[in-house]
């Protein structure tokens, strides 16, 4: 019988044991060389390392942009991000901000000029100081040379000039505040009602729709227009140099307040100056439409007359 190896048989349960208090033991290994998947000791069992760094992967970085078209187009794709992020509420909002806003920009368009104080009496001071120079100039000429007879003509002359130069800003001293659409079409009239008619005035208290019509379209035609008008209503009317004075009544329309456009009716009457108590000459129904301008003051949209037969003229055709 064969004789057995030398020393007792090896215990794999003791074995197991002794390897794995060696590996306990041993230097832990440098990084780079730790293993990645469990060491298996003798035996069978596996120890899993807690240690052992889990790798992560890294994203690569987005490459710079190389040109002024990609950073244009990395500018655009942020601002459709940035409007996909705002709340529901604001964009519903925005359309109506943009219905709005036309609105506005058409009533404040309707009338582009508004009236001021220097637009009204502007030219009358250009042609007074222009008068004043020349008046003064022959004036001095005069004493210069001794005239002394002449020199006391050109200074009654000039002062005489100069006052009637003068009227118009006499006429207008009381500005015209036009809160309402009936306020407007009274200072419109008031202004007419004179010896010499303001037709500045008349002229910066009309919308755009107001200086442009069949019968004018600049403020030359707008004189020459009223100079007609009045001359018609005058005509076997009235003698001598009796004004006319325009009288509104009936005056009917919607509340202004809150709006930037109004239509109306009313009625013009027109007397002749000292002689009221004989009642109007003329009684026109008009209608027309008011607008609002930049300064939150009504201009008229129709400047002209309604042209009509005179009162009494009707009355003996009825």
């Amino acid at each position: 019988m064969a004789a057995s190896p030398t020393g007792p048989d090896p215990d794999p349960e003791k074995d197991a044991d002794h390897a794995a208090a060696e590996w306990l033991f041993q230097d832990d290994p440098k990084p780079s060389e730790r293993p990645r998947q469990p060491t298996v000791a003798p035996g069978g069992e596996a120890f899993d390392l807690a240690d052992a760094p889990t790798p992560v992967p890294r994203k690569p970085a987005a490459p710079a942009p190389s040109s002024e078209w990609e950073l244009a187009a990395e500018s655009a794709y942020a601002a459709k991000a940035a409007d996909r992020a705002r709340p529901k509420e604001a964009a519903r909002e925005a359309p109506e901000r943009d219905r709005r806003k036309p609105g506005r920009l058409e009533s404040a368009s309707r009338v582009d000029q508004v009236w001021s104080r220097g637009s009204e009496w502007g030219p009358t001071f250009a042609v007074m100081l222009l008068w004043a120079g020349v008046a003064l100039f022959v004036l001095w000429l005069c004493l210069a040379s001794e005239m002394y007879t002449a020199a006391l003509v050109v200074f009654g002359v000039g002062t005489i000039v100069g006052l009637a130069l003068f009227y118009p800003i006499v006429i207008t001293l009381e500005r015209p505040v036009r809160m309402t659409p009936e306020q407007a079409l009274r200072d419109y009239y008031t202004a007419l009602s004179h010896h010499f008619p303001h037709y500045k005035r008349m002229w910066l208290l009309l919308g755009n729709a107001g200086r442009t019509t069949s019968q004018f379209a600049s403020f030359e035609g707008f004189k020459r227009y009223w100079k007609g008008r009045l001359k018609q209503l005058r005509e076997g009317r009235v003698k001598g140099s009796a004004p006319l004075v325009f009288v509104i009544a009936e005056f009917k329309s919607e509340k202004s307040g809150g709006k930037t456009e109004i239509d109306a009716t009313w009625t013009t009457r027109i007397f002749v100056r000292g002689r009221r108590e004989q009642g109007p000459i003329w009684s026109l129904a008009m209608g027309g439409s008011f607008v609002k301008g930049p300064d939150n003051m009504w201009y008229l949209e129709d400047g002209t007359l309604a042209e009509r037969a005179p009162k009494k003229a009707a009355e003996a055709a009825e």
